[in-house]
């Protein structure tokens, strides 16, 4: 970088402006910070003041080979004086810390002893000692700017007990960020003099400078304008995550909510279910012995002699009745809850279900299921067994159809049980609702609805197909009986 004469004169100028402060310096380029450097160190040198190089080992060679072309200055000698101290930062800088954190007292105590043995070298009055100090930006470019900012403190504190001048520098490009602003403002506030960077100093003129200080002023407006908009868009991205995170969290209430249902209705499922039990067993054990015991009356009195004809006649009428009245309850009974699910499985429960059902309905069934399907667990045969229930029922009453074909069928884990029949289907509309799924279990009826809990509560699903030819149900339930949701 070619230097102005302006600067040229501020540089040459350097040492005698300082005298007993504490400067910084800020520059961009390291060829400009050791133009100052040398500057410095040879205006101390020059006045016969004593000079403290606090430097990395890069810098004081690089220094040491500027210093070199001037025939003034044997930086050899002045160091063997001891007049010249050349004091490794970095080394310094682990000196200064106990356990790898920075130490105060550590600091004073070895930078006094530095300051200290300077001064032994001062030969002569109106003489002092000359500090360039590169500690602060080496912490400064570790991240550690508390420690950095706490170290100006520390030189100003020696500067009460040792009479010093001290030039510190940092490089600009450390100080990029919106985070660094405070800090900046704290280093600053620690010096007695603030020189900015070259691009500035090397201004030539009056003019020149106000035209700097023109730009500098528009820059810093357009900084601030970019921070407000920052920060405008931090609050609204902040106000955006609240809000997802307050949709969440209401996301998370409706999800407990219909987990609480869910067990409310599984719970009276099985509460029905037990109600059915038992009213079938009423029906069977009470209403049914009593019925059967009653047939028995009535065939008792039928074979007795005496008896007119027309007497003997309405007897055996009551007595097919009550016959009939028996294998109703019976049925319906063996409906309520069949103990042949229980005893038997569901593949014989089916068997029998659906030879009932032909006979009451007209119906024609065909049964299709798979050879290697075994026992299932009691909910899973409960469950498919009352969709088989249900939709035959749903066949009977609306599709006007002569046949339905039911199938078991193992499927890669899964069983999956049909009711397929060939009647007049389902409207289109009822079964698209927007594309929610299941949504149609409500608008079809309880029935459904109750189906859909009780297959969804063991983990499988329900879907409904229809077209012009008929409609199909299907449940398919995980067979893996430790994957089932339990009960509450």
């Amino acid at each position: 970088m070619e230097l102005t004469p302006q600067l040229n004169a501020t540089l040459a100028e350097l040492p005698s402006r300082i005298p007993e402060g504490h400067t910084v310096q800020f520059y961009a380029d390291d060829r400009f910070l050791l133009d100052v450097l040398t500057r410095f160190v040879s205006g101390a040198i020059a006045v016969g003041d004593a000079t403290v190089i606090l430097a990395t080992p890069s810098h004081q060679q690089e220094l040491a080979d500027r210093l070199r072309d001037d025939e003034k200055i044997d930086l050899a000698s002045q160091v063997k004086n001891g007049r010249v101290l050349l004091v490794d930062a970095c080394e310094i800088l682990s000196q200064v810390a106990v356990d790898g954190t920075f130490n105060p007292e550590k600091f004073t105590a070895v930078i006094g002893s530095v300051l200290a043995q300077a001064q032994k070298a001062i030969v002569g009055k109106n003489v002092q000692v000359a500090v360039f100090g590169e500690l602060v930006a080496l912490l400064w470019a570790q991240g550690r700017v508390d420690e950095a900012v706490q170290v100006e403190k520390l030189w100003n504190e020696l500067s009460r007990v040792y009479p010093f001048y001290l030039l510190c520098a940092y490089p600009l490009a450390g100080f990029n960020r919106e985070a660094h602003i405070d800090p900046f403002l704290k280093i600053c506030s620690q010096h007695s003099q603030v020189v900015p960077g070259e691009t500035y100093s090397g201004l030539d003129g009056r003019e020149e400078h106000l035209r700097g200080i023109a730009q500098l002023e528009q820059k810093a407006r357009v900084l601030e304008t970019e921070l407000i908009l920052r920060q405008s868009l931090m609050q609204t991205q902040e106000a955006l995550r609240r809000e997802i995170l307050e949709r969440r969290k209401a996301e998370e209430r409706l999800r407990s909510s219909e987990k609480s249902l869910r067990r409310l209705s599984l719970h009276l499922l099985r509460t029905q279910d037990e109600e059915r039990r038992r009213i079938g067993r009423d029906l069977h054990d009470s209403l049914g012995q009593a019925l059967a015991v009653l047939k028995m009356k009535l065939d008792s009195f039928g074979l007795l002699s005496q008896l007119p004809p027309e007497v003997a006649t309405e007897i055996a009428q009551c007595s097919g009745l009550v016959e009939d009245s028996i294998r109703e309850v019976r049925t319906l009974s063996y409906l309520l809850y069949p103990p042949m699910l229980e005893e038997m499985g569901l593949k014989s429960a089916i068997v029998w279900y659906l030879d009932g059902f032909a006979a009451r309905s007209g119906i024609v069934t065909t049964f299709e299921v798979d050879p290697r399907l075994g026992r299932l667990p009691r909910e899973v045969e409960l469950a498919l067994f009352r969709v088989l229930q249900e939709s035959l029922t749903n066949v009977h009453r609306h599709s006007g159809s002569k046949t339905a074909h039911i199938s078991l069928m193992a499927r890669e884990g899964y069983v999956v049980l049909k009711i397929e029949d060939n009647g007049t289907g389902i409207q289109p509309e009822v079964l698209d609702q927007s594309g929610q799924e299941q949504d149609w279990t409500g608008t079809l009826g309880v029935g459904l609805r109750g189906m859909n809990e009780r297959i969804q509560q063991l983990g499988g699903t329900l879907g409904l197909t229809s077209t012009a030819n008929g409609a199909t149900v299907s449940a398919v339930v995980p067979l893996n009986v430790a994957s089932m949701p339990q009960s509450a």
